[in-house]
């Protein structure tokens, strides 16, 4: 079996298994999960946040975070799905501006869109349905996230719940690496990092 074809099983299995969460299990361990995050030095010392904003299949709950930070005055920029697979990002002033856009991901009101580069010093909070603790994921399969994560110099910080931690995954050539995995147990850090 092929690489690709041993994520899509291993996809189905766990995005299976992470929408069958009660909801008060997912708020308590999202809430476990920032708070982890909110103590990690490359999240503390960042001035811009690129994030996704948790909409669907009880991802990591991301919108308290955003508010909070919006509060703080921090940079948030979230994530608009082109049609070519790629990420623009879009400066946010407030969760108000969100709308569900393509494949039901929250993103901003057209007229409410501030298209930035993302600085390279910021950090960016990646989903996905499945992690490994030397930063390796499975996104949703449209690479999205790989495509933008080649390019970009920042710290990639993967926000999980414990369940979704996997021993390994298969790999492809276009598979980008995690410099952290934040869990509600555990932050691991990818080998390598300095």
């Amino acid at each position: 079996m092929d690489a690709k074809m041993e994520k899509r099983i291993l996809r189905e299995q766990l995005l299976e298994h992470r929408r069958s969460l009660d909801p008060e299990q997912v708020r308590e361990e999202s809430a476990a999960i920032i708070v982890r995050l909110q103590n990690l030095p490359p999240f503390v010392c960042a001035h811009s946040i690129l994030t996704y904003v948790a909409s669907k299949d009880n991802e990591v709950e991301t919108q308290p975070l955003i508010a909070s930070l919006l509060k703080q005055g921090k940079e948030v920029l979230v994530p608009i799905a082109e049609r070519d697979r790629s990420i623009t990002w879009s400066r946010l002033e407030s969760l108000d501006e969100l709308v569900a856009g393509a494949f039901g991901i929250l993103e901003p009101v057209f007229q409410w869109r501030r298209p930035v580069l993302p600085p390279q010093d910021a950090v960016a909070l990646v989903p996905g349905i499945a992690f490994t603790r030397d930063g390796w994921r499975i996104g949703y399969g449209a690479g999205y996230y790989d495509r933008f994560l080649a390019g970009f110099a920042g710290i990639a910080i993967g926000l999980a719940f414990s369940q979704q931690m996997i021993a390994s995954i298969p790999r492809e050539n276009h598979d980008v690496p995690l410099h952290y995995v934040v869990t509600d147990k555990a932050v691991y850090r990818a080998a390598g990092l300095t």
